[in-house]
């Protein structure tokens, strides 16, 4: 018996690698020949008579686009999306046989540590605006922003107002600082000189101890208790929920099944209906292996979701730091720059069986809009929500479909319901100036008028 079992396992670990090999030589091939066609179009594009004559920004654009249509094009093919998923699944089968895997769970949880005791404390201080945090449930915190004045002087108390005070759900996908990234295009600094009162979640570093953990343990615990306790603390009857991507749809899923204590529902670039979602993220994310992924990794590895930022447009990633440095910039303009970059790269790990939940759940099945999806074994049925509603979409969001966004005013059961579209993207409606000079003005007076 022990031979054979040894011999089974010298054949598993053979065909693992033999899939490896062939997988990865697949998905190789065809990133070769999307960049060959690619740049066969740009040799096209930069000798045709009518395009010689124009200026070098002109051309510059012409031959972006061109280029991004081929890849936007080759890598939603369903040939390559079955292949990248094979080859995730292949690796991932290799990780766990060669207890690579498990190496990677044990790290992780050091990984974790140091993270949530000493990184984030230092990384959360500069350029952020002031808060403390006021609660911490295992590794979750909840913070609480002092006040701004118009004339951004901070204090350490809260501005007193008969406004609901409003608490920022973040997405489990990336850090939560995007909304606090630096002061001169912080939602956070914004909504706070309009007078409101900002708790915000900060869901930390997970680790392998915390794969396990569930979307209903994030909504009906952590939220629950957060809400409960700023009820508690600003005498408030209910709190006004703030939802950005993921987190968009976590806010939808707690005032469905907690109406009486939601004052207001703001959504920010959350999407809604999975099946018009046609991003290429949502594509390669409803065709992932994800029992072969989070079997080897427990969580889903950051550099994984790294990776495939990167994938969905490496044009753009090629492009982007020359065309940034070939003009000058002053200090401010140089600081949002790398202070973006520094928050797109800093992902962490995202809990396995959360990410199980919305993959199945939501990407594959569509249950959250059809209003058919379990927490905790309650329905959460989104005519449930009865709280004023605000829904904040990007119209050029290549994250989420804006027709995903859309959908959700059509389901929400708020009689009073709302729709800000705006001409950007993902991060730019939270990044860009102009965003911030005529949508995050509307959303303060879209509150107040619902106080």
């Amino acid at each position: 018996m022990f031979p054979l079992n040894i011999d089974s396992n010298i054949i598993h670990l053979r065909d693992t690698f033999y899939s490896v090999l062939t997988n990865s030589s697949r998905f190789n091939e065809k990133i070769f020949n999307t960049f060959s066609e690619a740049y066969s179009v740009y040799l096209k594009t930069i000798l045709e008579g009518n395009n010689i004559s124009k200026d070098l920004p002109e051309l510059e654009k012409i031959v972006k686009s061109r280029i991004s249509n081929i890849f936007n094009l080759r890598l939603r093919e369903e040939d390559f999306v079955s292949t990248i998923s094979d080859t995730v699944a292949s690796y991932s089968t290799l990780s766990k046989s060669t207890g690579f895997g498990q190496t990677y769970q044990n790290f992780s949880i050091w990984w974790a540590n140091w993270n949530n005791n000493f990184i984030e404390p230092v990384r959360d201080t500069f350029w952020r605006t002031p808060s403390h945090k006021i609660a911490e449930l295992e590794k979750y915190s909840l913070f609480h922003y002092g006040s701004i004045s118009p004339t951004g002087a901070t204090t350490t108390a809260a501005k007193t107002s008969n406004i609901a005070p409003l608490l920022i759900v973040y997405a489990f996908i990336n850090r939560h600082y995007i909304l606090d990234l630096v002061p001169e295009v912080s939602v956070v600094r914004n909504l706070l000189k309009q007078g409101f009162d900002i708790y915000a979640t900060d869901w930390g570093t997970p680790s392998a101890y915390d794969k396990d953990l569930t979307i209903g343990h994030f909504v009906n615990s952590y939220m629950d208790k957060s809400v409960d306790l700023i009820r508690e603390t600003t005498k408030s009857d209910k709190v006004s929920l703030f939802g950005y991507c993921w987190g968009g749809d976590l806010v939808l899923m707690y005032a469905a099944l907690h109406p009486e204590k939601v004052k207001n529902v703001i959504t920010i670039a959350t999407p809604g209906d999975f099946s018009v979602d046609d991003t290429l993220l949502s594509i390669w994310t409803k065709n992932m292996n994800v029992e072969a992924l989070l079997d080897a990794f427990g969580n889903v590895p950051a550099v994984l979701i790294n990776t495939a930022f990167e994938l969905r447009n490496p044009i753009e990633i090629i492009h982007k730091y020359p065309h940034f440095f070939e003009q000058p910039h002053g200090s401010e303009s140089t600081l949002e720059f790398f202070a973006t970059e520094t928050w797109l790269y800093d992902s962490p790990p995202v809990i396995g069986e959360i990410y199980r939940e919305f993959v199945k759940y939501c990407y594959q099945e569509n249950l959250f809009i059809n209003n058919k999806m379990r927490v905790d074994g309650n329905r959460v049925d989104l005519k449930s929500v009865k709280a004023p509603y605000l829904n904040v979409v990007a119209q050029k969001d290549d994250l989420v479909a804006p027709p995903s966004s859309t959908a959700l005013n059509d389901v929400v059961g708020s009689k009073d319901k709302s729709i800000i579209e705006f001409p950007s993207g993902h991060v730019g409606l939270i990044m860009g100036h102009r965003a911030h000079k005529e949508v995050w003005p509307k959303v303060g007076d879209w509150l107040k008028h619902r106080s």
